[in-house]
């Protein structure tokens, strides 16, 4: 346990992947995977550069030494290799609210299990052991395959950030925002947990 309360080994365990709590041992495998153009097509970030994808990684660690966020590596059980990032972040101690978001995935795992196992296994983190009444993810408007993957889990649309995040080539993106709250987690982890049985088994 660290000075800020987190618990330094904490590792989130599935059925195809670990989630484990960033490191700076991990910057190297996962910066060479962010270092993909097919990432970043639908976000207002971009990443063209080694250089760039090793300074979103030193941010993840940063605002985990800060105490207010969770990166966690997403090591896939078969390989043994670091296949993306996601993260708990803007935790509200206070308010007992969270987001989960910065999910940046290896274009060879999409459409696996893998982004639906670690869906649920950071809400259950933030649910059930977190104590956390309200979970948000805020998404691109351009980011269609991300909107249609939290309502598929049963995420409620509460509105709508209108031109809040400029792309450096200027182009202006409006990020929709969705949530979980705790009330609604039940039946949010049965439809993940059905998911993951009958698309993925």
């Amino acid at each position: 346990m660290s000075a800020n309360g987190i618990d330094t080994g904490l590792k989130l365990e599935g059925q195809t992947i670990d989630l484990v709590l960033l490191e700076p041992a991990h910057k190297g495998e996962l910066a060479a995977v962010l270092h993909n153009d097919a990432i970043w097509e639908f976000t207002w970030r971009k990443i063209t550069s080694l250089e760039q994808a090793e300074a979103l990684v030193d941010e993840a660690l940063r605002g985990r030494a800060g105490g207010t966020q969770l990166p966690f590596a997403v090591i896939e059980k078969k390989t043994g290799q670091v296949v993306g990032t996601t993260r708990i972040a803007d935790i509200n101690q206070t308010h007992r609210n969270a987001e989960i978001g910065y999910s940046w995935l290896s274009p060879r795992v999409w459409r696996t299990s893998v982004n639906t196992e670690c869906k649920r296994l950071l809400l259950a983190h933030c649910f059930e052991r977190l104590g956390t009444l309200r979970v948000q993810f805020s998404i691109s408007h351009f980011n269609v395959r991300s909107q249609r993957a939290v309502e598929r889990i049963g995420a409620v649309q509460e509105g709508v950030l209108r031109r809040a995040r400029i792309k450096p080539d200027g182009s202006v993106h409006d990020v929709l925002l969705y949530s979980i709250l705790d009330t609604e987690w039940p039946a949010v982890k049965e439809r993940l947990d059905g998911l993951l049985r009958k698309k993925y088994d």
